[in-house]
């Protein structure tokens, strides 16, 4: 971020997202105030603070349950008043903050972080009060700015800002005394830790108390009511639809969409970032737990994020796809709940890929067939109707027939007349035009074929012919070391009796290019000649 000469630093006019964190044990409650062109509230109510977290526009809005040693507050300032020209931000603790350690403000909106500040610990051993930074109305924009102005309580402070906090309590409207709903008669529990591990609210006697994956703390909240009519986030009373459902509390649900926000914005990083198995995904949903928000509401907000998530990883489904990737993508549509007929497209897509990539590297499937004479040793693993394509000077000619490919050879047989190339004579598999063509060593050795799903059945021949010509393994196999003489002369000769990374012609050896131990082959297409340097530098990599 780019701060100016005073300090200043240009931010979004955009729901923001304030969120204070320090490592002391200090409590601490967050405040702002919403001040006029003569830097003075206009009214008691621009004071949102512990007992009065919500403003009257909705511009600020304290959290009242938030994570431990932190402090939240939500300013939009779409919706900040025009008459609002400063929004100044703090916090307070009921002892002393001379030894405040590591006091950072983070302001964030939902691309990301936008503006920061260190904020020092006060030098007065009697603050209990601070002013840490405030925003900043500039025309049609806003600015943060940094400010360091400490009091001895917060009554001081409202006062500084136009707050008669001595006379307000008698009419009241303000009221600096902690009222909140922990109750310190409770004892915190030494028993056995619950049966889920995960951080989470739990019964404890006439409260919940929160559990924070290795020990019990001291926060509490009260027990939702059972009544329907009241909100279990507020406590307050909820009206009724016309049918008898209850309606949702308009105050709760406004909150909830907010900070959905901003935790949506934050998922996403997230997924594209660190993944699903990190520690941020599930501070994530700890987060949801703690503001008692379901996680099915946390999934529902994250349906668009997560179908956009699913789709950048089946991206690439057409070209290799490894059985780690694949997990990937299931286990991403578990974790975040994802159906209907988009999400089955792409799960087809990515297992369809998967199969593709096992046929290619030599796990063929083995096919029972009757009427077909062949070798000993010879397995089929394709027959399928086919049409064979040929291009003659007279024009295309179609014939219809079967395409049985075996480990030895490729047969087609048609009822006129039939056609065998062995793996020696093919040299590509390709697919052209919507038909599998194959290329062979000579010029009328090619052959053009028609099937039903030309994408599989061209994997199925280029497994079958990288494993004819030795260029991969059959799975759970490993080839020996031993290299034929002919093999070495034939390789020798290919590259020029020099290494062919160096151009060296002194201490050469034999290199696998696709090592034995990832399942390469002892062939002429895997070996290389290399000086001894260079294939020490190689090493196992491909």
């Amino acid at each position: 971020m780019t701060f100016t000469e005073n300090g200043a630093t240009p931010i979004p006019t955009s729901l923001l997202s304030v969120e204070l964190s320090w490592r002391c044990a200090h409590a601490l409650d967050a405040h702002a105030l919403l001040l006029g062109d003569d830097d003075l509230v206009r009214s008691p109510r621009d004071a949102v603070f512990h007992n009065a977290p919500r403003h009257p526009s909705q511009a600020v809005t304290l959290d009242q349950q938030p994570q431990p040693r932190t402090a939240r507050l939500s300013v939009s300032l779409p919706r900040t008043e025009s008459t609002v020209t400063r929004i100044v931000l703090g916090v307070c603790s009921d002892s002393p903050l001379h030894d405040l350690l590591d006091l950072t403000i983070a302001v964030r909106d939902a691309a990301g972080l936008v503006a920061r500040r260190d904020v020092p610990a006060p030098r007065s051993s009697t603050t209990r009060a601070i002013s840490v930074a405030e925003f900043g109305r500039d025309g049609d924009g806003w600015f943060f700015r940094p400010l360091d102005d400490a009091r001895d309580e917060l009554s001081d402070l409202f006062e500084d800002f136009g707050i008669d906090t001595a006379a307000e309590p008698e009419r009241g409207r303000i009221s600096l005394s902690r009222n909140r709903f922990e109750n310190a008669s409770s004892e915190i529990p030494t028993a056995t830790p619950p049966e889920d591990p995960r951080p989470d609210w739990h019964p404890q006697g006439a409260t919940l108390r929160w559990w924070d994956g290795t020990h019990w703390t001291d926060t509490t909240a009260p027990l939702p009511s059972t009544d329907a009519r009241v909100c279990p986030h507020c406590g307050r009373r909820r009206g009724w639809r016309v049918l008898g459902a209850p309606a949702p509390c308009r105050s709760c649900a406004a909150d909830i969409d907010e900070y959905l926000d901003t935790w949506r914005a934050r998922a996403w990083r997230v997924l594209t970032g660190d993944g699903l198995g990190s520690t941020e995904w599930a501070d994530l949903w700890t987060a949801l737990r703690y503001r008692h928000i379901p996680e099915d509401t946390g999934r529902a907000a994250l349906r668009g994020p997560g179908l956009a998530y699913i789709e950048r990883l089946a991206a690439f489904a057409d070209e290799e796809i490894s059985a780690e990737e694949v997990e990937e993508f299931d286990t991403a549509i578990r974790e975040l709940a994802l159906s209907g007929p988009q999400v089955e497209e792409l799960r087809r897509r990515m297992h369809r890929g998967r199969t593709r990539t096992r046929l290619r590297t030599g796990d063929l499937p083995v096919v029972r067939t009757h009427g077909l004479h062949l070798d000993p040793e010879e397995r089929v693993h394709l027959d399928i109707e086919a049409t064979r394509i040929r291009h003659l000077a007279r024009g295309d000619r179609a014939t219809d027939g079967r395409l049985i490919c075996t480990n030895k050879k490729l047969r087609f047989v048609g009822p006129e007349a039939g056609v065998e190339m062995p793996w020696n004579r093919i040299v590509s598999v390709s697919i052209t035009d919507g038909l599998v063509a194959l290329a062979a060593t000579s010029a009328r050795g090619g052959a053009e074929f028609d099937v039903a799903d030309p994408d599989l059945v061209a994997a199925v021949l280029e497994g079958a012919l990288r494993v004819a010509k030795r260029l991969s393994l059959v799975p759970g196999r490993r080839d020996t070391r031993a290299i034929p003489p002919e093999i070495k002369a034939q390789v020798w000769h290919r590259d020029g009796g020099a290494c062919i990374e160096c151009g060296a012609t002194h201490y050469l050896e034999f290199d696998h290019v696709i090592p034995l131990s990832r399942g390469g082959a002892t062939s002429a297409g895997n070996l290389q000649v290399l000086c001894r340097s260079c294939n020490r530098d190689k090493g196992a990599r491909l």
